[in-house]
C-alpha cells in the first residue's frame, strides 16, 4: 500500500484515476485529513486529501514516481508499507486488476 496527502479533493481524485486507470494501483481510497507538520522551520496545519493505493511491490516505484509527477507539493509525501498478509481473494483480485492484459 502507498500512502500520499494531495492539496485538494481534486488533486487526489486526478492522482488516484490516473493510478487506476494506467493499472497502476487496483484501488485508491480517497478521504479528507487535517495534517498538522513541521515545514521550512514552521509548524503549519492543513486540510488535506489523503490517498491509499492498493497495488503490488513490484509496482510500487512506478506508483510513487507518478504520484510526484502529478502532484503539486514540492516534496509529495510518499510513504510505501508492504502488505504481509490478508485476504487471498482480494490479493488475487488485486493482482489482478494491475496485470497488463497484453502480457496475458
Amino acid at each position: 500500500m502507498i500512502w500520499s496527502t494531495a492539496a485538494n479533493a481534486a488533486e487526489a481524485g486526478a492522482i488516484a484515476r490516473a493510478l487506476v486507470a494506467e493499472r497502476l494501483a487496483a484501488c485508491v481510497h480517497t478521504h479528507p485529513v487535517a495534517s498538522t507538520y513541521r515545514w521550512q522551520g514552521a509548524v503549519e496545519t492543513a486540510a488535506e486529501v489523503a490517498l491509499v493505493a492498493k497495488t503490488t511491490a513490484a509496482l510500487a516505484d512506478a506508483v510513487a514516481a507518478r504520484i510526484a509527477a502529478l502532484h503539486s507539493y514540492a516534496v509529495p509525501e510518499i510513504l510505501v508499507t508492504p502488505i504481509t498478509g490478508g485476504s487471498p481473494a482480494y490479493r488475487a483480485w488485486l493482482a489482478d486488476a494491475v496485470a497488463d492484459p497484453a502480457q496475458g
